[in-house]
């Protein structure tokens, strides 16, 4: 599979899986990635590109582990349902790990994001705050205008 369709899959799948992480934090803390995006408007210095490419990418990785982790909980609990006896216990426990795999795909990134937000200084705040709220709003005029077609 192309990395881009891997990628795009993955995104999906955490979109998904992780406790509403783009509605409830992100749109207020959109994260390393979006600084990168951003680092014109934002006035990045190169350090500070530099630890924003660093956490970005441990995101990235910690997020790809986590995708894994559920994954392999829920054909774990797949294989467990099947079985044409299951022990209780067994089953109760498989659907925890599940819990426990989704919970971090939902607080995995919260670090990073608020990392890479501390590293700016008082003025990139502002902006950021600003040029987040109006990417939020454009997005959100979007999803408007798709559901409505």
């Amino acid at each position: 599979m192309h990395p881009s369709n891997r990628m795009m899959k993955s995104h999906f799948y955490f979109m998904r899986h992780s406790l509403g992480f783009v509605n409830i934090f992100f749109r207020y803390h959109p994260g390393p990635h979006w600084d990168l995006m951003h680092r014109t408007a934002l006035d990045l210095t190169p350090v500070q590109v530099a630890e924003e490419r660093r956490l970005a990418m441990g995101m990235m990785h910690a997020t790809e582990r986590g995708i894994v982790a559920l994954k392999a909980a829920y054909r774990h609990y797949r294989q467990d349902a099947r079985q044409p006896d299951p022990a209780i216990g067994t089953l109760i426990e498989d659907v925890k790990a599940v819990g426990r795999a989704q919970s971090y795909l939902g607080y995995e990134m919260i670090p990073y994001h608020l990392k890479g937000y501390a590293i700016l200084d008082a003025s990139q705040k502002i902006r950021y705050h600003k040029l987040a709220r109006a990417d939020w709003m454009r997005m959100e005029q979007m999803m408007h205008k798709m559901r409505m077609h």
